[in-house]
């Protein structure tokens, strides 16, 4: 399949905003002394606490084992504690400690400038019409029998 002018226009926006968001979020991360992995653990157990590994890996797309490992490193850390699951205690639940609910808002904060800042640049009557334009294409992209990616 020979590529369009706007299918290669597209990827190289979608390549271009990746680099630029995955170098926010290495600084982001940095600022307190995590992994970009662990702000993305972080992240998702402020959205779903009480979540199970299995499902704290579909989210992040991350196989277990290797998910398992950083929970484990936050675990050491003091950002996550793991309690029995209530409705199956051969199972265990992740959540936040106070030192992990700390770094993840200390994170969203940075995430929640940096954001206005990129907004301050798009005129007020176009914001609403980028938002429309990334929920499309997340969608698209959900829908594709070529992605990769878990739904959300």
């Amino acid at each position: 399949m020979i590529p369009t002018q706007q299918n290669v226009k597209v990827r190289e926006t979608l390549h271009l905003l990746v680099r630029r968001f995955g170098l926010l979020q290495k600084e982001g991360a940095q600022c307190c002394g995590i992994s970009v992995i662990h702000s993305h653990i972080l992240y998702e157990l402020s959205k779903h606490p009480n979540i199970s590994l299995n499902d704290l890996s579909q989210n992040l797309a991350v196989d277990t084992s290797t998910l398992s490992r950083q929970v484990q490193q936050l675990v050491e850390q003091n950002m996550i504690n793991r309690h029995p699951d209530p409705n199956d205690r051969r199972f265990v639940v992740l959540a936040l400690t106070s030192e992990g609910q700390k770094v993840s808002k200390e994170i969203a904060e940075q995430m929640e400038q940096y954001v206005s800042s990129v907004l301050q640049f798009i005129p007020k009557e176009k914001q609403d019409q980028v938002l429309e334009s990334l929920d499309l294409l997340s969608n698209a992209m959900k829908q594709s029998p070529n992605c990769c990616t878990p739904p959300l």
